[in-house]
């Protein structure tokens, strides 16, 4: 059930996105519009994922979950009396109000019910439904726009995301355990620290950002580049989407084989190879994809690691899980906020190239964040 509303609120943010080829001249939209709808939207989830993780503690996951997700009806509900700009960043800013609740309860949910091997493959398994409900959107809004209009696109999604609220409070309430199953630690480990290392922030930016800028981006910089319609260029980014669950489930297999800190770094170094090489190569489609693929497979590995990386941190230290993760979350909406803002803004000026570009060097800044960590030895566990 957390998987299934990981799947319905990530799929919820990204049906405007789909779409943004045709807002922009739907609505008649430049391109640092849509920036700062994507950048505003991200800040929303920034100045409220902390508040719902600290009061997380505690309480009925399947009551915030269901709140969360009833919010983000409401919200998909409103974008059908839209009218322009002002009016689709209200119910974007209503959106990421009810988006906030997911993460710091979710994914502390599955850090408090598994431990061992069995957190890494759990992370991997809610990772990769928040990338299915993703690529379920970027599949069907194209074909429905196309078929009823964008206002039954919108109805449509209302109707999924009622029924991911029934489904959460008839399945999941009383099956979340009262404490976490990580051991607890000496009180010297709890006196260490009390706060998350500065690399657990830094990589959540980096993957924060980079996928948002691909999710918002991507489809807009193909239709120009290699001259796609919005249901080609949609399909191209289902088939990132469609790679970057096979990285999230992945890396329950590949840590293995391989520590996770090492196949962290590994896949940062990845992913900016293979963003730069979309980059340059994005005025070729069948090229663009196959680049846009590793990608997938690369970036979204990170998520599940950085998160299993840290409640294992967290377990050593003896630290409350619902407020960390929800920092986490915090750091990679504002990843995603500012190059959201920042690659609309540019492109008005040097196209979204550049974007791509900064993207691909922040993923090496992460490759060489990782490998300090592992040099650093930080970990306590």
């Amino acid at each position: 059930m957390v998987s299934l509303n990981h799947a319905t609120n990530d799929g919820s943010v990204y049906i405007l996105s789909s779409l943004f080829p045709i807002v922009l001249s739907l609505f008649d939209l430049s391109v640092f519009q849509v920036g700062i709808i994507v950048a505003l939207g991200y800040l929303v989830n920034i100045l409220f994922q902390p508040v719902v993780g600290h009061y997380s503690e505690g309480r009925d996951p399947a009551r915030l979950l269901a709140i969360g997700i009833s919010v983000i009806a409401v919200s998909i509900i409103s974008f059908v009396f839209a009218t322009g700009f002002l009016s689709l960043l209200a119910s974007v800013i209503l959106l990421r109000l009810g988006s906030s609740f997911f993460h710091p309860v979710g994914i502390s949910t599955i850090s408090k019910s598994y431990s061992g091997p069995r957190l890494q493959k759990s992370m991997g398994f809610q990772s990769a439904f928040g990338n299915l409900g993703v690529l379920l959107v970027f599949l069907i809004s194209a074909p429905l726009y196309l078929a009823a209009g964008w206002r039954a696109t919108f109805f449509v999604f209302a109707v999924w995301t009622l029924a991911d609220v029934v489904l959460t409070l008839t399945l999941l309430r009383g099956e979340h355990p009262a404490t976490s199953n990580a051991q607890t630690p000496s009180k010297s480990a709890q006196r260490r620290t009390r706060t998350i290392p500065l690399f657990f922030v830094l990589a959540a930016f980096i993957s924060g950002g980079t996928y948002a800028v691909i999710l918002n981006f991507a489809n807009i910089l193909l239709g120009t580049r290699a001259q796609l319609d919005v249901s080609q260029a949609n399909l191209v980014v289902s088939a990132f989407i469609a790679f970057a669950s096979m990285g999230a489930v992945a890396t329950g297999a590949l840590t293995r084989f391989i520590p996770t800190n090492v196949l962290l770094a590994v896949s940062y170094l990845v992913a900016s190879c293979s963003v730069a090489a979309f980059t340059l190569l994005s005025g070729n489609a069948i090229l663009a994809t196959i680049t846009l693929l590793v990608t997938g497979f690369a970036i979204s590995a990170t998520y599940p690691l950085t998160y299993t990386e840290l409640s294992r941190y967290l377990g050593s230290i003896g630290q409350q899980s619902g407020g960390s993760f929800g920092v986490l979350s915090s750091g990679q909406t504002i990843g995603a906020s500012i190059l959201g803002l920042v690659s609309g803004y540019v492109s008005q000026f040097f196209g979204l190239e550049i974007s791509f570009a900064a993207v691909a060097l922040l993923a090496l800044v992460g490759a060489g964040s990782a490998a300090l960590w592992i040099r650093g030895d930080r970990r306590t566990y």
